[in-house]
């Protein structure tokens, strides 16, 4: 998989850092070496690092050969939001949908805020309607579905 190139900024650096440790090569036990204390998830349903681990689990085992392409990133101050694009072959259970052999193509958007050189808060918006769209492609083309365009 293709490593993320950090950008020069050093707080858009840790994220790059982080990413690519945790989520390009589907390591949660990283998420320690980059998050502080007081680590707030606001993307997840357990608000804190243990959330935020159980879904870089969920994704590996459900999605292999992972690449997580920062695509943009914009760091000003305390913050940091990156684009990322999001590419991988559905190998396991997600959801309630069994492994399809499908590849996936998303995008999505990470906001995260940096105090003291450590990831304090993380947002997350992810393309999920595309990507259950791409794993049940019939989902697309049922009468009545709605698409986003």
């Amino acid at each position: 998989m293709p490593a993320i190139t950090p950008p020069l900024e050093p707080n858009a650096t840790l994220v790059a850092d982080f990413m690519q440790a945790v989520w390009a090569e589907g390591n949660p036990d990283r998420i320690d070496a980059f998050v502080g204390a007081g680590f707030v998830d606001h993307a997840y349903t357990s608000a804190d690092r243990s959330g935020h681990a159980n879904m870089v689990r969920i994704f590996s085992s459900a999605f292999s050969g992972a690449a997580h392409v920062i695509e943009q990133c914009v760091a000003q101050h305390d913050m940091v939001i990156v684009r990322l694009r999001v590419t991988a072959r559905h190998t396991g259970q997600f959801r309630d949908i069994a492994a399809t052999g499908n590849a996936i193509d998303v995008t999505q958007y990470r906001t995260f805020r940096i105090a003291d050189g450590r990831i304090a808060e993380h947002w997350a918006l992810f393309d999920t309607a595309g990507l259950l769209r791409q794993l049940q492609p019939a989902l697309a083309a049922a009468p009545g579905a709605c698409a986003v365009k």
